[in-house]
């Protein structure tokens, strides 16, 4: 099952983003306990916020990709394979997972960021 999934673009594109918001995510967190400043923090939160909630959606086109193939698999009357059917099911249940296994532990990060970047901002204020 895990040969035909590596050619799946669109999990390959959920792996792609993630790896680039992981990246990012982990980068702001320890330079803020680091306490190194930068000037463009917030430009950073913004486009992750926008990355992260892509990363579900990558997901749903997958599951509608996978979906796609299964009927399209049908109409051709290959029905009787039940290895067309259940790989595209298969496919499609995998990137939802995927895209979702994603996100959520990437928006709880997220929050934790935005959490800290409040608690800075809130000292230097000194409130």
């Amino acid at each position: 099952m895990l040969e035909l999934n590596f050619n799946n673009w669109v999990i390959w594109a959920i792996l792609a983003l993630g790896a680039v918001i992981y990246f990012q995510l982990f980068r702001e967190i320890i330079e803020i306990h680091l306490g190194i400043r930068r000037d463009n923090n917030d430009t950073w939160v913004g486009a992750l916020e926008t990355m992260i909630t892509a990363l579900p959606l990558l997901g749903l086109l997958g599951t509608i990709t996978g979906l796609l193939q299964t009927f399209f698999a049908m109409s051709l009357g290959r029905a009787e394979a039940p290895d067309m059917l259940t790989g595209g099911i298969a496919d499609a249940l995998l990137t939802t997972q995927c895209g979702l296994a994603t996100a959520i532990p990437a928006w709880l990060m997220l929050h934790y960021l935005h959490v800290q970047h409040d608690d800075i901002n809130d000292s230097e204020v000194g409130l």
